[in-house]
């Protein structure tokens, strides 16, 4: 998604916030106790842990802070190298359907990754590949919620002429767009079992810049930046993202179907012909 060196650090250090460093925090506690519910040995034995698309490592900085084994894979070399650069982690540029290993990682995470991907279920099913029985999937991604609706309505009432709310959500590098009910069916039916799922009011840039993408006039953008992040604080806005945790079964019991890539998807364009 980010080719240049430069473009993509400055994609980093938006992203290198408090906002998403305690973000990433609560997701590994939650972990933990999830891992210590199971069984996992504690001590001298370190979870391994898997970061699909891992940007610039931050996330498996964090987590090999925690006592974790971290592993990551990533596309862009931009972000390769800055791992590299900045925290000393080596990417593997190789998908994980590429990868020939089964049972290796305790944890896989997915952050923000699979409404970029070409085929979400082909991911799903080598992350479960990966995963040891018992083993935890993590997939923090934007879902379908009241801001899409919003922006829908809007689009269609302009005839296309006002689409900056759905462009913010829909673009060139997001292929699709989940609804909660189609994306716990899908994990499930693809083998996993769902442990917890929450819809959260979260957003990763700061707020002034997306105001500024959507044409906001800067003598009203910082002022109504502070209300917004007032309300998101409070959980009082959209509840944009989901953060789910799926389970790798013990034993399992079936093994998929061939066709399971064909499980139904949440691309928000049937729901823009519609």
């Amino acid at each position: 998604m980010y080719s240049q060196e430069d473009e993509f650090r400055e994609f980093a250090e938006a992203m290198n916030n408090s906002r998403v460093r305690d973000r990433h925090h609560r997701m590994l506690d939650q972990v933990q106790l999830l891992l210590a519910s199971n069984g996992s040995p504690n001590g001298s034995v370190r979870p391994a842990l898997l970061d699909v698309g891992a940007g610039s490592g931050a996330f498996l900085q964090a987590a090999r802070a925690r006592g974790f084994r971290v592993e990551g894979n990533e596309f862009s070399s931009a972000a390769i190298h800055l791992a590299r650069e900045k925290y000393g982690i080596d990417l593997s540029p190789a998908s994980i359907e590429q990868d020939p290993r089964s049972d290796c990682f305790d944890v896989i995470t997915l952050w923000g990754i699979i409404e970029h991907a070409v085929d979400p279920a082909a991911l799903l099913r080598g992350a479960l590949r990966l995963l040891k029985p018992g083993g935890f999937l993590f997939v923090y991604t934007p879902v379908w919620c009241a801001y899409d609706e919003l922006g829908l309505f809007l689009a269609r009432w302009k005839n296309g002429q006002w689409s900056l709310l759905l462009d913010r959500r829909i673009t060139p590098t997001h292929l699709q767009l989940f609804s909660q009910p189609v994306l716990e069916r899908t994990v499930q039916q693809l083998g996993f079992e769902i442990v917890s799922a929450e819809r959260v009011c979260e957003y990763n840039l700061p707020v002034a810049a997306y105001l500024e993408s959507l044409g906001v006039p800067r003598l009203l953008r910082n002022g109504l930046a502070r209300v917004l992040e007032l309300l998101i604080d409070q959980g009082l806005f959209f509840r944009n993202n989901i953060r789910l945790f799926c389970r790798k079964k013990l034993l399992q019991q079936w093994i998929p179907r061939p066709d399971a890539h064909a499980v139904e998807l949440a691309a928000v364009a049937h729901r823009a012909g519609s």
